[in-house]
């Protein structure tokens, strides 16, 4: 009986979303391992924070560079072999990082490995969008947003636990990258449906993008949310005047709100249509933002508005996702899927610059300021392309 279950197939739609959504998942853990990893390491080779700071770079830049490639190479290579090829590179590039210990080896090996990973979202993505059923559409993706920033979390947690010293943390990664690629391999069902080789050049991108411009604001807004939070907001917390027990616990407390808020976000969507969810979330994002800045240190308030307000925020990207495979067709929606990865990477690049500049000119709570004008920003955005 199971194996009738099993290979029934009223269940293939269900097995390739699993080997999306687990290859998905599993990236986010090793990436999690990898991003602190190679910074610590970095920094004990070098004692120098620039060093650090200029190689995450290189793995910002090889998003940008890999969204240009991704159609192309979707309508050369089956994206099965894509994603389990890219998992390969990023498990070797985990063994190279220990056995080569050159900081501009790493600069290299960063932006390879960026790259990888890169590809390897926008075809889980792209692969789950496909295959969403457009009533439960938001939802789905929601339950994949989920499960990645689970990944994410699973991967620092391991890495608490490993340490960052010696082989060992490194041979994790390897282990988490060859498991990422066993789904894939293992659960047979619908494939991703490529682009055409005629149409998987760069102007592609720009033809999806105006398919679903507002998608592609919603992940550049995200971009310049997510990485100015995660980036700035221990550095706020501090000139808050909290100790490094209460700056964890703020962190902490918006990566959980990031974590649980997801799900209720694409339902909400699946039932009020996502582009209303969409100006409600931009909405109380800068109405969060704002009231953050006003409650000032005061911890007991403070805590669940950080929640609250990462949780939403990260709804940008959720129905983004979800707003682009509504607009777009399935054999263009690679293409688009990488225009928006592009525009993420280009608010990742944006974000934290224009959230320090602000932090220096309204001690603190400039960051919160800037916080609030890209959600007005979007909110705006939305409502004069609702209008035309």
């Amino acid at each position: 009986m199971f194996r009738t279950a099993l290979f029934n197939s009223d269940h293939a739609r269900t097995r390739s979303l699993t080997a999306a959504i687990l290859c998905a998942a599993l990236t986010g853990c090793g990436y999690g391992i990898l991003m602190p990893l190679a910074a610590l390491n970095l920094e004990a080779m070098t004692r120098s924070a620039s060093v650090v700071g200029v190689n995450a770079a290189a793995a910002a830049l090889s998003t940008l560079v890999a969204t240009l490639l991704i159609p192309a190479l979707l309508a050369r290579i089956p994206p099965r072999l894509t994603l389990v090829a890219s998992a390969l590179i990023i498990a070797a590039s985990f063994v190279a990082f220990p056995a080569l210990p050159d900081p501009w080896i790493w600069f290299i090996l960063r932006f390879v490995a960026g790259l990888a990973v890169t590809v390897i979202f926008v075809v889980s993505e792209t692969w789950i969008n496909q295959l969403a059923k457009p009533e439960a559409r938001a939802s789905l993706l929601a339950v994949y947003a989920t499960v990645l920033s689970a990944g994410f979390g699973s991967g620092a947690l391991l890495l608490a636990a490993l340490g960052s010293q010696g082989w060992i943390p490194w041979l994790a990664g390897v282990a988490v990258f060859g498991v990422g690629a066993l789904p894939v391999l293992i659960l047979r069902g619908p494939e991703l449906i490529p682009p055409s080789r005629e149409k998987s050049g760069a102007d592609a991108l720009v033809q999806a993008a105006r398919m679903a411009p507002i998608a592609l604001v919603a992940a550049l807004v995200f971009g310049t949310l997510e990485t100015g939070i995660f980036s700035l907001l221990p550095v706020y917390a501090r000139r808050l005047g909290f100790e490094e027990t209460g700056v964890g616990l703020l962190v902490a407390t918006g990566a959980l709100g990031a974590l649980c808020l997801q799900i209720p976000i694409g339902q909400c969507a699946d039932r009020m249509g996502v582009t209303f969810t969409l100006r409600l979330v931009a909405l109380s994002t800068f109405v969060l933002a704002i009231a953050i800045a006003l409650v000032g240190s005061t911890v007991w308030m403070l805590a669940p508005l950080i929640f609250l307000f990462v949780g939403i925020a990260s709804g940008f990207y959720t129905l983004g996702l979800s707003l682009l495979g509504a607009r777009v067709k399935p054999a263009a929606l690679a293409s688009a899927n990488s225009a928006f990865i592009f525009a993420y990477g280009i608010g990742s690049l944006i974000g934290p610059p224009l959230g320090g500049i602000g932090m220096d000119i309204v001690n603190p709570q400039g960051l919160m300021m800037s916080f609030a004008g890209f959600a007005l920003l979007y909110w705006v955005i939305s409502i004069a392309a609702k209008r035309r």
